[in-house]
């Protein structure tokens, strides 16, 4: 019977696609609007609306309960298929859920797609506590992962983000998205459109209806409540780009994705990923002071990539500056110039020239040798 419903549902949800959910209510106009576009293997902000405007984060803090989650599993931690119990904290959260009890056992694996398709606040916090023991050490590791990637106007204050004091902006939204763009495992949970977890008696809807029919699809999230409206993030890649649209603030449930395939395909269409080519970069010996030597040998590591317009790609012009005025001792990694790339004239990129030798400082012993073998060598 509960899949017959959920098949319903799903139909439904097909077949009124452009039907507005709702009118416009005089509580709806008074949340702020906000849309965000970004390249997400760069993180590069391409376009803004309100973007910094504070929105309650409720399930997109989901996002970095889910970062947070493969981080553990990257460490060894965890994996897929560890087993957690869950505790009386998440039988007790209210909202989305899976209806999880007390004592019972449930896999990381079902956990996250309680996350992805059906942004289960009971399954938030079993991750919450299978990663860092407890809730609260949970919520600080949230904000201080937070601040490290520079979301700075975020606060976290539980997993699943429903408590109102948890805050954020679809900046900060689209800096977290664009991490956890990175990690390929997820794009199979976060594209599902319909699934069944515990053994079956919990069916999950999603509902991003991004996943059903654009293009290069990746994630990641949908939802709606009355503080912040229709929000959605939503990731696609295709080639080499990866793009990133958060919405918050939407009154239409259905705008939102229509609002996000025309900003993504503009995107797309617009921009490309620039990616240096290190056989193009000669780096020289850096002069330097006060050294035993007169020199250090230097080179670049292996380029990244940055974005651009394609109208931009003939533009694109690379010089190489040595910083002046560096004295020993330098070591081996110790920034000594930069290769800039410019576009008209502005600086787009830039890759650290480092040392790839030790340089000692010169010393009376060293003078002293150096200057006889300078008089032998003349002989």
């Amino acid at each position: 019977m509960k899949r017959i419903f959920a098949a319903i549902v799903a139909i439904s949800l097909l077949i009124f696609e452009t039907v507005p959910a709702y009118s416009v209510s005089e509580s709806d106009s008074q949340v702020a609007y906000s849309y965000v576009l970004m390249e997400g293997n760069t993180g590069t902000l391409l376009y803004s609306d309100n973007g910094n405007a504070e929105f309650p984060a409720f399930h997109s803090a989901k996002l970095m309960t889910l970062l947070l989650l493969m981080e553990a599993i990257g460490e060894g931690r965890l994996r897929f298929d560890t087993v957690v119990k869950v505790s009386a904290n998440a039988n007790a959260q209210q909202g989305a859920q899976i209806w999880l009890n007390t004592g019972e056992e449930i896999t990381i694996d079902e956990l996250v797609k309680a996350i992805t398709v059906g942004n289960a606040n009971d399954a938030a916090v079993a991750i919450a506590e299978a990663v860092s023991g407890t809730v609260e050490d949970f919520t600080a590791l949230m904000n201080e992962r937070a601040a490290e990637l520079g979301m700075l106007s975020t606060t976290y204050t539980d997993p699943t983000g429903t408590l109102e004091s948890n805050v954020t902006t679809a900046c900060d939204i689209a800096t977290l998205a664009s991490e956890l763009s990175h990690y390929d495992e997820l794009i199979p949970y976060f594209t599902t459109w319909m699934t069944t977890v515990r053994d079956g008696k919990t069916e999950l809807v999603s509902t991003n209806r991004m996943i059903l029919s654009y293009s290069g699809i990746t994630g990641m999230k949908a939802y709606y409540s009355e503080d912040c409206l229709n929000c959605l993030i939503a990731s696609a890649r295709r080639n080499d780009l990866t793009m990133i649209c958060v919405i918050l603030g939407e009154p239409d449930e259905y705008q939102r994705f229509t609002t996000a395939r025309e900003k993504m395909n503009i995107g797309f269409a617009a921009y490309t990923l620039y990616t240096p080519r290190k056989t193009d970069i000669y780096v020289e010996p850096v002069s330097i002071s006060g050294g035993v030597s007169l020199t250090v040998s230097a080179d670049i590591s292996e380029p990244g990539s940055f974005v651009i317009r394609n109208s931009e790609l003939e533009s694109v012009e690379m010089n190489i500056e040595y910083f002046e005025d560096i004295s020993a001792p330098v070591s081996i990694g110790d920034e000594v110039g930069r290769v800039v790339y410019l576009v008209d004239d502005e600086e787009r990129y830039a890759i650290p020239i480092v040392a790839t030798e030790n340089a000692e400082r010169i010393n009376l012993f060293s003078a002293v040798y150096k200057l006889l073998r300078s008089m032998l060598a003349g002989q």
